[in-house]
């Protein structure tokens, strides 16, 4: 599938060439914020049939494991399934299940779902709208869709400045949503967003352009842009640099949404 000029083969290629990477990570994937959040709003029920989509090592279907009688992994990275697959063996999780599984075009029946979870990956989704569609097609009703992702302010200038950085640091990305957007997005589809969070994600910019691959003739002006950028965009990302690095944070978008 092809969608702003990316296909969902090169996004799986470029994670599966970087899925060590992410199953050692011990920051935004491992451990976040917006994990423990989620936990949170699966905690007072257990779901029957689960799917976490986009799961690239495994760390959120490994979280909400105890929540749900069987979970499939999903990706479009083989390396991620394996690196998932091995994770989840060392841990001994044994209602896991992994499959390859684009968003936009999911092989489960309608109404078959009693969660879907998607974590820091919607914005790399090549067509959202339809991801969604797909979503509340295979939830039943009262079924629960959860989300967490990175999420642009509001001001159009920041969000453009933002989703720039983005797509200059990894070519897959495609566009980090408005709380706003979220919200209308989700309605549209017949999904009410019961539980939000707004939380962050702390990042080091040299482990973030290493994990991406960003090729190294992208670097110095990347660098630059963070630091030269305008005063308001260091504040609402607390850029700062120290020790040949540069320190700066996402805002992250964490929710419930029922059908």
């Amino acid at each position: 599938m092809v969608k702003n000029g990316k296909t969902s083969h090169q996004t799986g290629e470029q994670f599966g060439r970087q899925a060590a990477h992410y199953a050692v990570s011990t920051g935004i994937h491992a451990h976040s914020e917006g994990l423990d959040a989620l936990e949170a709003f699966v905690s007072s029920r257990t779901y029957n049939v689960a799917v976490d989509l986009a799961t690239g090592a495994g760390f959120t279907a490994f979280a909400l494991a105890p929540y749900a009688d069987h979970i499939f992994a999903t990706d479009i990275a083989h390396g991620m399934l394996t690196q998932a697959g091995n994770l989840a063996k060392e841990r001994k999780l044994n209602n896991i299940e992994f499959a390859f599984v684009e968003a936009e075009q999911m092989p489960f029946r309608d109404g078959s779902l009693d969660m879907v979870s998607c974590r820091q990956a919607a914005h790399h989704f090549y067509d959202l709208p339809k991801a969604l569609i797909e979503i509340s097609r295979v939830l039943r009703t009262g079924g629960d869709f959860l989300l967490s992702d990175s999420c642009a302010p509001e001001p159009e200038q920041v969000a453009d400045w933002m989703n720039d950085m983005q797509l200059r640091r990894d070519f897959t990305h495609v566009k980090d949503r408005k709380v706003t957007e979220w919200y209308t997005m989700l309605g549209d589809v017949g999904l009410e967003v019961v539980d939000c969070k707004m939380t962050r994600v702390n990042l080091e910019f040299n482990d973030w352009v290493r994990r991406s691959a960003t090729p190294v003739e992208k670097l110095a002006a990347l660098r630059e842009d963070f630091m030269t950028a305008d005063e308001d965009i260091r504040d609402i990302f607390q850029i700062t640099a120290k020790d040949s690095d540069i320190f700066f944070n996402w805002p992250v978008i964490v929710l419930k949404a029922t059908k």
